[in-house]
């Protein structure tokens, strides 16, 4: 097991990952020329790492870590975590954890004082394993809204 960010040659990799996280509606296909313009956007951003666990030759975990600079808590910087998947084959390998305990260790080191997760609402299983990590589901609530 390997932990690190992705490569552009593993984005179809990544793509296919997310079948294990969101139903099929919520992923159309993105033109070639679009997934060149996010990854030259990601690449570009200093604050947004996509992590990956690496098993088997294979990307079998992900998480997105965004970091933002603040004015709050003496000008540290905060994060939030997104899109954590593993691979349905990969599961109940301790891999979320490890790529948790990566990214959160990540984020110290980039001067954050605090670390968000959102997650779905039903997904009890990885919230268990947050709450392992010492996430709070009691300190804030989360709101989310969607383009109409």
């Amino acid at each position: 097991m390997i932990i690190r960010e992705i490569r552009e040659d593993e984005i179809e990799q990544l793509t296919e990952l997310y079948f294990h996280y969101t139903k099929k509606e919520n992923l159309p296909e993105i033109p070639k020329e679009k997934i060149k313009s996010i990854w030259n956007e990601i690449q570009k951003n200093p604050c947004v790492h996509y992590f990956v666990i690496e098993s088997e030759n294979q990307i079998a975990a992900s998480c997105i870590l965004s970091t933002t600079p603040s004015f709050i808590r003496g000008g540290s910087a905060y994060g939030v975590i997104e899109h954590v998947v593993t691979d349905s084959r990969f599961r109940k390998r301790g891999f979320a954890k490890e790529l948790l305990t990566y990214s959160l260790e990540y984020a110290w080191n980039q001067g954050c004082t605090e670390v968000m997760l959102l997650s779905g609402f039903d997904d009890t299983g990885a919230h268990r394993i947050y709450e392992k990590l010492g996430f709070d589901r009691h300190e804030r609530i989360g709101f989310i809204k969607f383009k109409p």
